[in-house]
């Protein structure tokens, strides 16, 4: 009998160590097979983006009016957030608006928030006077669980809600092209993503939407010189801000590292404040920095209607 009883542990006790090597396994095997349906997925979606992106430059300024895109999801969500971000190109002056270039405007600047007020309310510690050209460009958004990509000022963004932080994926099309020893041509083209009606895709399947060309807005300001020392027009700084938006530090990087803006503050602006640059600051910003270079600059926004079939 007593032995009866010492099999029966015994059996228990394999019992349960095979059950748990099998829960064990199962765990890990479970969150393997989710962790490469999770890779597939976001490597499936990334290039999907690109060729978006893609897509949406040639709407918008290239010579195709309107694309079709066919797009297959499983699961998450894609919409399109049109009240953000905004897009702002400011040249500040600390005494007035003038000369005013085409399709600007006057307006106050604050030079830690990006945001813009009435002339007569610029009366705050960081605000300047300035001519500002500010649209809002939409983002077209993906989400599964707790995984972000997103389109917006023709970027592309990877983030998890978990992190403080994205990576860019596809950078905007703002180019520098040199054309003479001394002259430089710095091109801003930035497609503005708006729809009819809300624009919203989920679940798992093959989805089919449209892009169509719907207007644009245009202008050059040429022979820009801005140095430590130097001002074009009286304009003493022109700054660069994407106000707004969840990509905040990819935005700094890039400003980082393009060779025409810098994202380090004026001094004289900063009122005190100790790391005063693109990342400290509220919202992403860079400010023009031509050194001795001539430089025109060409903003080109163009409008896109995106639309399901």
């Amino acid at each position: 009998m007593r032995n009866a009883v010492s099999e029966v542990v015994g059996y228990l006790y394999i019992f349960g160590i095979v059950m748990i090597v099998l829960a064990i396994v199962f765990v890990q095997v479970n969150t393997m097979v989710e962790d490469v349906k999770r890779s597939i997925l976001s490597q499936s979606l990334e290039k999907s983006f690109k060729r978006i992106q893609y897509l949406v430059h040639s709407v918008a300024f290239g010579d195709t009016p309107m694309q079709i895109v066919e797009l297959e999801l499983q699961g998450g969500e894609m919409r399109l957030i049109e009240e953000k971000p905004e897009f702002i190109i400011a040249m500040v002056n600390s005494s007035s608006c003038e000369p005013l270039p085409p399709n600007f405007s006057p307006g106050c600047l604050n030079l830690s928030t990006g945001e813009i007020k009435d002339v007569s309310n610029c009366t705050g510690n960081f605000d300047a006077l300035a001519c500002v050209l500010n649209k809002t460009t939409g983002i077209l958004e993906y989400r599964y669980k707790e995984w972000y990509l997103s389109m917006e000022s023709g970027s592309v963004f990877s983030r998890y809600s978990s992190q403080d932080y994205s990576k860019i994926l596809y950078e905007p099309r703002i180019l520098l092209n040199a054309t003479a020893a001394n002259n430089k041509y710095l091109v801003i083209t930035v497609p503005l993503m708006s729809s009819p009606e809300t624009f919203s895709i989920s679940g798992s399947g093959r989805f089919r939407f449209s892009m169509i060309e719907s207007g644009w807005e245009y202008t050059m300001i040429r022979e820009v010189n801005i140095g430590e020392n130097v001002s074009w027009n009286n304009f003493t700084d022109i700054y660069l801000i994407v106000r707004d938006s969840e990509n905040k530090r990819a935005w700094c990087e890039f400003f980082e590292s393009f060779p025409l803006l810098n994202v380090s503050l004026k001094p004289e602006n900063c009122k005190g404040l100790i790391n005063c640059n693109c990342y400290k600051a509220e919202e992403a910003m860079s400010r023009l920095d031509t050194g001795n270079f001539v430089t025109t600059i060409v903003v080109i926004f163009k409008n896109v209607t995106l639309k399901k079939i």
